[in-house]
């Protein structure tokens, strides 16, 4: 006979058919969490845990953007740090040989400018380095080589180097634009036109033989004696100054570029004054006014970043900037840098200035007074950039980025570590409860076969 559908043993067929369908839905989930790892297909499923594991997860992935911006930008710094080291030796290396000239000759040249050659084409391709067409030196625009080439610059530069000497140094008689002379008792010094050298000033160790008046005029009043000294100051372009400094020999004796012939005759004494004086201002016009000249185009030349650069225009000082990298919620650090940096430019301006110009007229006082001048310029004052002050700026953003990188390294790991706690379903764990729905669902299917067994006929 069958049971009516509300009466008590129909009640309880259906709850018993409802518990082996919820137990066996337990044992479906309990297998997917054992295949799966997981507790719940969706978030969902892990109830009100679902807050803190979205929670979780949006902070993993705010991490996981920061890592991948330090992984890119780390890439490029320590390409830019190997870059300005070596644009640092570059930089050492020449003022060292600067100030130890080596007088040695290479395939023609003085090997002091063979070697500026090489640097400054090494110089070039560092500054150009990229890394899949971004350019390492260029600011904002990096996708843009910022140096031009080594023959580009060099073909520019020549012709203006030369034209500078010629402007400097336009008097036939050798002095630059000074012209020297003397008459009666007098010794005159006078500046022809603008440019080369300029009068600064004169002095007389012993006024009371010859007087020194301004702008540069010498007056022999009587015989000076042997020893005594008169000195001229000559300012030339790059801002630098000479000295002259004649000392009085008595005779016989030659005039020469440091002294004069004493005689009795005080006009005469005047002449060889001038005749040492346009020796000497000589001197320093075919050496140091020559180079001083070199300089000044140089130096014009990369002051306008039209001329060698094609790089971000922003101002130099601001190259950092260019290239920010977020490494933390609150923290951004400067990865970028600009060929046309004071640093750098510097010593483009240094290893161009002995590469462009020539030699080949042999004049080594030319090349030393030049070299004099690299020497000095590779030695930055106080306030001025140098190379290792951008590395070391470039450096401190990327220990920057390794201390952020390290930090959000173990934040992950406590994070993930607390929605694995949420998320994840232990394999131990969840065979455990397999094992034990298991043998409640086999003592279930036990004891409802006796039950449909009973009859009053069994009972009795």
């Amino acid at each position: 006979m069958a049971l009516a559908p509300f009466s008590p043993g129909g009640v309880q067929v259906r709850r018993t058919a409802e518990m082996f369908v919820q137990l066996r839905q337990q044992g479906v989930d309990l297998e997917r969490q054992l295949t799966t790892g997981k507790k719940a297909e969706t978030f969902a499923g892990l109830g009100f845990e679902r807050r803190t594991a979205l929670d979780l997860r949006g902070k993993l992935s705010a991490l996981e953007g920061f890592q991948a911006t330090i992984k890119d930008a780390d890439l490029r710094l320590k390409l830019m740090l190997q870059s300005t080291q070596n644009l640092q030796q570059i930089a050492s290396d020449t003022r060292a040989g600067a100030l130890l000239p080596s007088s040695g000759v290479s395939g023609g040249q003085p090997l002091e400018q063979a070697q500026a050659q090489g640097n400054l084409k090494l110089a070039i391709d560092l500054l150009n380095a990229d890394i899949n067409g971004r350019y390492l030196f260029s600011g904002r625009t990096h996708d843009q080589k910022p140096v031009l080439s080594y023959d580009t610059i060099v073909g520019d530069l020549a012709p203006l180097i030369a034209a500078a000497k010629t402007a400097n140094d336009a008097d036939p008689g050798g002095t630059g634009t000074l012209s020297v002379a003397s008459a009666g008792p007098a010794a005159t010094v006078t500046d022809g036109g603008a440019g080369g050298f300029g009068l600064v000033g004169v002095t007389s160790s012993n006024p009371g033989a010859i007087t020194a008046a301004a702008p540069a005029t010498f007056t022999v009043t009587a015989p000076p004696a042997a020893g005594d000294a008169i000195s001229l100051r000559l300012s030339l372009p790059d801002g630098s100054e000479e000295t002259i400094t004649l000392t009085a020999a008595a005779a016989p004796g030659v005039n020469s570029a440091g002294q004069f012939v004493i005689d009795a005759d005080n006009n005469v004494t005047a002449a060889n004054i001038a005749t040492a004086l346009g020796l000497a201002i000589g001197e320093r016009a075919t050496g140091a006014l020559a180079s001083a000249s070199a300089m000044t185009a140089a130096e014009t030349y990369f002051a306008t970043d039209a001329n060698w650069y094609a790089g971000d225009t922003a101002p130099a000082a601001d190259a950092r900037s260019t290239a920010p990298a977020r490494i933390d919620q609150t923290q951004v650090v400067g990865t970028g840098a600009q060929a046309n940096e004071e640093g750098f430019r510097t010593l483009l301006t240094q290893l161009a200035a002995l590469s462009a110009d020539t030699f080949a007229d042999g004049n080594r006082d030319r090349l030393d007074a030049l070299l004099m001048r690299v020497a000095g310029n590779l030695t930055p004052g106080q306030g001025e950039q140098k190379i290792s002050d951008i590395g070391v700026e470039l450096g401190n953003a990327h220990g920057a980025m390794a201390n952020a990188r390290e930090r959000h390294q173990a934040t992950a790991a406590m994070l993930q570590n607390t929605l694995g706690g949420i998320e994840d379903a232990p394999s131990e764990e969840v065979a455990a409860k397999l094992l034990a729905l298991q043998t409640r669902l086999q003592a279930s299917y036990q004891t409802t076969s006796l039950l449909s067994k009973l009859s009053l006929v069994n009972y009795l």
